[in-house]
């Protein structure tokens, strides 16, 4: 009679770890775009410019997913390729989550000029 269910607001441990791993991984994106710029740019070639800026990231999430709850029950080299690909789809969500942002951020300021000049009677 007192069974309390659970609410289906409550996230599971996994969803908890997904949450914080991506947070974590985008927060250490941005503070090493920010302090490796200079040095990045010195490298030769697109590719390993990515390859740098995407280390730090991965290994954040890759880390936070290892010392985690998530799927214990594989060993070996299969828990680690998993949590591999699940930390490159965690950075790759960043990056996507980083140009909706500065997408909106550009309608945004263009949104505002544009109301400014109407209110203003502008291009007359």
């Amino acid at each position: 009679m007192d069974e309390i269910e659970p609410s289906p607001e409550v996230q599971s441990p996994l969803q908890w770890v997904i949450a914080i791993a991506s947070i974590a991984s985008f927060v250490s994106l941005i503070f090493s775009f920010l302090a490796a710029r200079w040095a990045v740019s010195q490298l030769l070639g697109w590719w390993v410019q990515l390859l740098a800026y995407a280390i730090i990231p991965v290994s954040v999430a890759f880390i936070i997913l290892y010392r985690s709850c998530w799927h214990r029950e594989i060993k070996g080299a299969a828990r680690t390729c998993s949590l591999l690909l699940v930390s490159c789809a965690i950075l790759a969500g960043d990056v996507v989550a980083v140009g909706v942002v500065i997408c909106a951020a550009v309608i945004f300021i263009c949104l505002i000029a544009f109301c400014v000049n109407a209110f203003t009677g502008g291009n007359h």
